[in-house]
């Protein structure tokens, strides 16, 4: 296993939102990045939208894989154990890319790695990929659809793209979207993540992605029921036990639209089959 590196340019269109110089994906060591994701992925809301995303990944032996935004890197691990052909992961920050690279050389999956840091899409159209995964980038973007476009140059005609954002069609959107705008005042308020532009619904989505080349063929939703509470000066209850609903209701329809994290698998206009 080798884990190579390039690096590119910041386009002039990027936005400068950035994460505070203190948010633990710019700790400027690759372990604490590694141990805080650890920590994050460990809870009952990440554990469900991975095994989601898992799913609409679908099977990855022999495909080439591209994680787009791929942070410390736990799905180009994913997609080396489960026997990409290729894995390339494209991150802006550098101290979350470090982090990448060190959880892939102390797994030393039996699979050459690419690591690129890179704020805009690094690739030719020569370029070509089977899955790609953009887990909670779109919402970043100004120009998102430029990168949907982006994406489905670079996409087989046979493969498939897996997107995952947030949703104004959710039950805490319509609460805590209500009480942040409406009754604290925050009108620009986007969610938990300061460095957000927007919010998608299931049909806006799918008008992008269509506007894109490209057709949603499945879809998942989690958090349907908000089980973090605020308790004050900054403490939250968690009833984690509320994530079997969306465990067994997040792929039913209309279920599967209606959580605050939506994930949608688009493939080609005309490559693959509806679900």
């Amino acid at each position: 296993m080798a884990v190579s590196q390039g690096y590119q340019q910041r386009p002039s269109h990027t936005p400068d939102l950035r994460y505070p110089s203190d948010h633990w994906l710019r700790n400027s060591d690759p372990r604490g990045i590694l141990d805080a994701y650890a920590r994050q992925q460990a809870k009952a809301y990440s554990r469900v939208k991975n095994r989601f995303i898992s799913e609409l990944l679908g099977d990855l032996a022999g495909k080439r894989f591209l994680d787009y935004g791929c942070g410390p890197g736990r799905f180009l691990l994913h997609a080396a154990h489960a026997g990409a052909l290729r894995v390339v992961g494209v991150e802006a920050e550098a101290t979350a890319l470090a982090a990448a690279r060190l959880l892939l050389e102390s797994q030393r999956p039996q699979v050459d790695c690419l690591l690129v840091c890179a704020r805009d899409w690094p690739f030719s159209p020569a370029a070509s990929f089977e899955v790609i995964l953009l887990k909670d980038v779109i919402e970043h973007l100004p120009n998102d659809l430029g990168l949907l476009q982006a994406a489905s140059r670079l996409l087989h005609p046979r493969g498939r793209l897996v997107i995952s954002t947030q949703n104004a069609w959710s039950l805490n959107y319509l609460v805590e979207g209500f009480v942040q705008r409406r009754l604290l005042g925050r009108r620009h308020w986007q969610g938990w993540d300061p460095t957000h532009l927007r919010f998608y619904t299931p049909p806006g989505l799918e008008r992008l992605l269509a506007r894109a080349g490209l057709e949603a063929t499945a879809w998942r939703s989690s958090y349907m029921v908000p089980h973090k509470l605020p308790r004050g000066r900054g403490r939250y209850l968690r009833l984690e036990s509320l994530t079997r609903l969306d465990e067994h209701l997040g792929w039913r329809r209309p279920l599967d639209r209606l959580g605050w994290c939506l994930m949608v698998q688009a493939r080609p206009k005309g490559g693959g089959r509806r679900s």
